[in-house]
């Protein structure tokens, strides 16, 4: 499922500073530590829809790098690579509310928005996705170059549920394929089964005003991860106003979504800090 949140906000314009190469058989876009500094982890990120060579989430894996210190992978877990970025500026126009010319133009909105979308959609169905994040995983554990750093796991959107999967109790081995996981704006969960099955750290960044993730569906969440306290720990926080994608894909002339923004990358960052020592 995708909602017109899934394709909303706005297309940064800073440059992202980090390199691309090939891991594991994916193109991978790599950010490392400032001044050469060893890695105190390894964050592979599971992007949104817009995939891995969107300019957001490089950055954003730029950031993570830069004020935690850890080495960020973002692999091209796709089928077909994620929908242009300018697509947000094509569902704006859809969805502003326009004169004679701008109504007289929607439907060519909607059709560019599905020429992208609906190809997307059944290329990277979860039966063809979920099997190429947990082999990508999978080879980051027995890899000798990344087998002795503590992984974790950072999902935005369609990314998110496969970072939920990778904490479930079959992907929990003698050697976790994850020792945590931040999670932002997830859609196609099944709440509560697919939330009640984590077992690693998890965290969850999420806007009240969520329409793919509601606030009952929160309810279930924390429901869920209580009853776990002492055994696994999780935390749920919960951004007043924030709408979905707002991790990610941050309006810079909000001044509360982008104060948002900030607390998101913080939260990721601590919980990291914190979980891959």
């Amino acid at each position: 499922m995708v909602c017109p949140d899934c394709l909303s906000g706005r297309v940064r314009t800073e440059t992202p500073t980090g390199t691309v190469t090939k891991i594991h058989g994916l193109d991978t876009y790599v950010a490392a530590p400032p001044d050469g500094a060893a890695p105190k982890g390894l964050v592979v990120m599971v992007s949104d829809i817009f995939g891995w060579d969107f300019v957001n989430s490089r950055l954003l894996a730029d950031q993570y790098a830069a004020s935690g210190g850890f080495l960020v992978y973002l692999p091209n877990f796709m089928k077909e690579r994620g929908v242009p970025g300018w697509l947000t500026e094509v569902l704006f126009k859809l969805l502003s509310k326009s004169g004679v010319v701008g109504w007289v133009r929607k439907p060519w909105y909607v059709a560019q928005i599905a020429y992208y979308v609906v190809p997307w959609l059944f290329s990277n169905r979860w039966a063809v996705s979920w099997p190429i994040v947990r082999a990508f995983f999978d080879a980051v554990r027995s890899d000798q170059t990344t087998a002795a750093l503590p992984v974790g796991a950072a999902g935005f959107c369609w990314g998110a549920k496969h970072c939920i999967f990778l904490t479930h109790p079959d992907s929990v081995t003698s050697k976790p394929l994850v020792d945590a996981i931040f999670i932002a704006h997830p859609s196609v969960v099944k709440f509560p089964a697919d939330v009640d099955k984590v077992a690693r750290p998890a965290s969850l960044a999420i806007g009240d005003k969520d329409v793919t993730m509601t606030m009952e569906h929160v309810a279930l969440t924390r429901k869920a991860w209580d009853a776990k306290k002492g055994v696994v720990d999780t935390e749920v926080v919960v951004y007043p106003g924030a709408n979905h994608g707002f991790a990610v894909r941050v309006d810079y002339f909000n001044e509360n979504m982008l104060k948002h923004y900030q607390e998101a990358e913080e939260q990721a960052v601590r919980w990291f800090t914190k979980h891959l020592n």
